[in-house]
């Protein structure tokens, strides 16, 4: 049903989640390392999708690449793949404006990363300004793709409900198994300093292309172990002020009537827009009322 299924959303969001689930099964074929953001390159994606075939028919290249969703490249990318006839499915995550940004603090304070190290108004500051918003999402409902919403909540708590739809939009058998490691399990930094060196060298490698051997560092449970420790408790969880809840709080209700408005409700929490639906569709469209903070 799809050459190209395509995940964008904040960090934070379950991308990490839905990875392991898609890679567990047959049908979907991922690249050796996330974001591979095929889109930017319709050669690139042409080469992949000819190596996928050679091996058989049925199944979707897949490319999970969170921060797509602020890239302004996205829609022209997604409709020069589509003019050369490939079919694709963007798969947007959604989760609670607040929920998220505490969870992306305490990641980044994990991680030593530079906002962190800079204070907690800089880190909160980081954080707020990476939001999902009403523009970016319009941006998403522009693209020329189907595009599949699911919140975070359905993605972690119906699990089975999201796998059966995705099965059925691509076309392929149902998941069989879903595996039950933690999602987004909020970890302390071992030491802060030897967090923020081993952020700075994954960035290193990021930047000098070694993103492959970065890939199998992340994903290795005793490199995980040795940076970071899980929470002692409440006291070490970050808060946010009056004025970013009511800054997330706005772009929530913005983001919740943009997704009620252009897509058909398919599930609790689970929405698709199909391109031929006309608001979402429509180039000129420029999505709901800004509400008042």
């Amino acid at each position: 049903m799809y050459d190209y299924l395509l995940v964008v959303g904040p960090g934070r969001s379950g991308s990490e989640f839905l990875h392991r689930l898609l890679r567990g099964h047959p049908s979907f074929a991922f690249p050796e390392i996330k974001e591979r953001r095929y889109y930017r390159s319709p050669g690139a994606f042409r080469r992949a999708r000819k190596r996928l075939d050679a091996q058989g028919p049925g199944q979707v290249l897949c490319d999970v690449a969170n921060l797509a969703y602020a890239d302004a490249g996205l829609p022209r990318g997604v409709e020069a793949l589509r003019e050369e006839g490939f079919r694709i499915l963007l798969v947007a995550l959604l989760r609670d404006h607040r929920d998220r940004a505490l969870s992306m603090m305490q990641f980044r304070k994990s991680r030593g990363e530079l906002s962190a190290l800079l204070g907690p108004r800089r880190l909160e500051a980081a954080v707020v300004r990476d939001r999902l918003t009403s523009e970016r999402l319009a941006d998403i409902y522009r693209t020329d793709a189907d595009v599949l919403t699911l919140s975070f909540s359905a993605l972690t708590r119906d699990t089975g409900a999201v796998l059966d739809v995705l099965a059925s939009l691509c076309g392929t058998p149902g998941f069989d198994r879903v595996p039950l490691q933690a999602v987004n399990q909020a970890v302390g930094a071992r030491h802060l300093w030897l967090s923020a060196f081993g952020s700075w060298c994954a960035l290193a490698l990021r930047r000098l292309g070694f993103r492959r051997l970065l890939q199998r560092i992340k994903e290795n449970e005793a490199v995980n172990r040795v940076f970071f420790v899980p929470l002692a408790g409440d006291a070490e969880r970050p808060s946010l002020s009056v004025e970013s809840m009511r800054l997330l709080d706005a772009s929530a209700i913005a983001c919740r009537w943009m997704v009620n408005d252009s897509s058909k409700r398919v599930g609790e929490g689970i929405y698709l827009r199909k391109t031929e639906q006309p608001d979402a569709a429509n180039p000129d469209y420029g999505g709901p009322p800004k509400p008042n903070p």
